[in-house]
């Protein structure tokens, strides 16, 4: 005997009577004419049943079954997912050989943007030496001491505060780790997180100098908003044109992100901004090393956004799928696109999530100004909730044991039964999910309310204009966080 599958949603398409069979598990996607999507709709509720009962449609059962979309009657379906999911958990002390480093050049910010922590926390800088070398030395005996035959990579990024403000840490810590990874053969690679103010050409090539590739810069919409939402705590100087200036001098070898931090204000200014990138000849011009994309904006605790129109969940998904269209139509329009292939409108699937790996990973850690060692790049600025760990020792997986117990599957039983957990990217930030459920809140994915309109949209959209959309197959997020930066 088989079942429908828990992880399944039967989307009817009302424009054409068909319906869509997705498994939120294996990413499988079906469509289904009228007549088997009816049938497979009155099979939902049982319990169990034998193909051969239904001769019409047995073959096609029979199909589904081995697609995934039916399992056997007697499985259960939750209790196999958490136990894959902890089975995975386990191995991260030998499979993961990733070491994710996170570090604090300093707290002080040229911004005082009225999301974000900088505004209301003391400001701090690296500049002790004893922490400077504490860091490299407490990495290099986790590398002697972890279980790991040979580590994949070690990857920086450089956070703050405005990380370039302390240009001497990235230099002393680069010198410190560029050697490590030669001396025992492991990739290395940087990045940093920046407000972009401070890009000069002369920065620009100290960042290459010190093997940083990948560089994220916030811009919150066009001038009018952007300047609002992110101000310079100095009354002189530019603002949104110096960080477009900035942009315009990046050397090839070097990539950059360009996040938007997303509330209404914000998205209403998204074709302008569209428009002041290409003018600068940062995007599409270059569109090969600068990506564009939105964030969900939410805010510190604490923090003054009485000003702010923040947007739901839902609106925010809606929000960055006509953004998508957006770019495409100014990629299109663009008149460097002459003689390439138009792009496509993607139709995205949820992806599997990861749990955030400076949480949950053995290797991965935040470092702030004065060595103390934090689970999550959210509590850099407040040593009260950190793991309470300096680097002045020598690293031990037990210090952390309560932060590699996190569990997905475990953190709430509303959690737990929730179909949509393998695809949860909410609780895949521990720090947060943490915080949530000690309010009574859940970080529930967007999906679990707009999977069913999104995918119906999608294939509508598909009939009609075929050409301009692709589906892209449903992977493994990398979750990092949620950080406004």
């Amino acid at each position: 005997m088989i079942k429908f599958s828990y992880y399944n949603e039967l989307i009817p398409v009302r424009s054409t009577g068909e319906f869509l069979l997705y498994n939120i598990i294996t990413g499988g996607l079906q469509v289904l004419d009228n007549q088997l999507g009816q049938t497979v709709a009155q099979l939902v509720p049982q319990s169990g049943f034998f193909p051969a009962a239904y001769p019409s449609f047995e073959e096609e059962l029979i199909r589904l079954s081995n697609l995934g979309f039916f399992v056997d009657s007697s499985l259960d379906e939750i209790a196999t997912y958490q136990q894959n999911y902890h089975e995975s958990q386990l191995r991260k002390f030998t499979d993961n050989s990733h070491i994710g480093l996170t570090i604090g050049t300093t707290i002080t910010c040229n911004m005082g943007c009225p999301y974000c922590f900088e505004v209301i926390k003391p400001n701090k800088s690296l500049r002790d030496q004893k922490v400077v070398e504490g860091i490299a030395n407490y990495i290099e005996s986790m590398i002697q001491k972890a279980p790991v035959k040979k580590w994949s990579s070690l990857s920086i990024i450089w956070y703050g505060g405005e990380p370039l403000i302390n240009k001497e840490a990235i230099r002393q810590l680069s010198a410190h780790f560029i050697p490590l990874c030669e001396k025992y053969n492991i990739p290395y690679d940087a990045s940093i997180i920046t407000n972009g103010i401070l890009l000069s050409k002369e920065n620009w090539f100290f960042l290459k100098e010190n093997k940083v590739k990948d560089v994220q810069i916030t811009i919150d919409g066009s001038k009018e908003v952007h300047d609002v939402y992110r101000p310079l705590k100095s009354a002189n100087g530019k603002n949104y044109e110096k960080i477009m200036e900035n942009l315009s001098m990046m050397p090839l070898g070097i990539n950059a992100n360009i996040r938007i931090n997303t509330d209404k204000r914000v998205a209403a200014t998204l074709p302008q901004l569209l428009s002041d990138l290409q003018s600068y000849g940062i995007w599409p011009q270059r569109f090969r090393e600068v990506s564009v994309k939105l964030a969900w904006l939410r805010a510190y605790k604490d923090a003054d956004i009485a000003d702010m129109r923040f947007m739901t969940q839902e609106e925010f998904f809606n929000t960055e799928h006509e953004f998508s269209r957006m770019m495409i139509d100014k990629f299109t329009n663009w008149p460097g696109n002459a003689n390439r292939k138009a792009p496509k409108l993607k139709w995205k699937f949820p992806e599997k999530q990861t749990d955030c790996a400076t949480y949950v990973s053995p290797y991965s850690f935040t470092f702030d100004t004065e060595g103390t060692i934090h689970k999550c790049w959210e509590t850099i600025h407040d040593t009260n909730i950190s793991s309470g760990k300096k680097v002045f020792g020598t690293w031990d997986q037990e210090d952390f044991r309560k932060y590699l117990d996190y569990s997905r599957t475990t953190i709430h039983p509303t959690c737990y039964k929730c179909k949509f957990n393998p695809v949860c990217e909410g609780l895949s930030c521990a720090y947060d999910t943490i915080n949530m459920l000690d309010e009574g809140r859940f970080p529930c994915t967007a999906w679990k309310s707009q999977l069913p309109s999104y995918f119906e949209k999608m294939y509508n959209l598909m009939l009609e204009e075929g050409d301009k959309v692709a589906i892209e197959a449903p992977k493994a997020a990398a979750h990092q966080t949620h950080a406004n930066k």
